[in-house]
């Protein structure tokens, strides 16, 4: 059947009482509304903010600022993250938009960034995706930004399924196996030389029209 692009959304009210058999017209708006929903889906997502201290010294005065404030070394962090995200049953990319903080403080300036996506027992189902500095991460220096964090993101770009579970990828979204869609999953986020400060998950799909 073709996905019509005009259509109602439901039958006459008239047309359709409790109990009383339709027909015709009637049963061709409803074939037609089903169709429409099939190539719909609301987005998924999931959003995370790590708390931070914020409070610390400024050119020599004690300061509580949402950014200013970060304490000397802060941005020097080697640790893991781990974040719940539901899938859906027509779930197949994960894109994501991340705050981070890396400054040349008390860091080594290399500062990356993995992302693996996990099942709720720790099995890794696809492969990692890797930020690196100056490739795809920012590094703040000694001035008057350089304590605001950067922004970046995976983009939101269809690629070929990877393959395999080992390695890294240049950033792209994550990507669901099939087995695993509809699942609740752990996307593991791993920091280094730099730390997280918020993350948003949301996922996207190839919609399938008819020709």
């Amino acid at each position: 059947m073709l996905v019509p692009t005009s259509f109602q959304p439901l039958a006459n009210e008239q047309s359709c009482f409790m109990g009383v058999t339709v027909m015709g017209g009637v049963v061709n708006q409803f074939a037609q509304a089903l169709v429409n929903l099939s190539h719909c889906k609301f987005l998924g997502s999931a959003n995370y903010t790590i708390a931070k201290p914020t409070d610390g010294l400024l050119a020599g005065t004690y300061v509580h600022t949402n950014w200013t404030g970060f304490a000397a070394g802060l941005n020097k962090s080697s640790k893991v993250y781990n974040f719940f995200y539901a899938s859906t049953p027509l779930s197949e990319w994960i894109g994501f938009i991340f705050q981070y903080v890396a400054t040349r403080e008390s860091s080594s300036n290399s500062p990356q960034i993995t992302f693996r996506i996990k099942t709720t027992s720790g099995t890794i189902i696809s492969k990692a995706v890797l930020f690196t500095y100056p490739a795809h991460l920012t590094i703040n220096d000694e001035n008057a930004d350089f304590f605001r964090p950067n922004l970046t993101s995976s983009g939101a770009t269809f690629y070929d399924p990877p393959s395999g579970t080992t390695g890294t990828d240049s950033p792209r979204p994550l990507y669901i196996p099939l087995s695993n869609r509809g699942d609740m999953l752990l996307l593991e986020v791993e920091v280094e030389d730099c730390d997280l400060l918020s993350i948003s998950f949301f996922d996207f799909y190839q919609a399938e029209v008819t020709p």
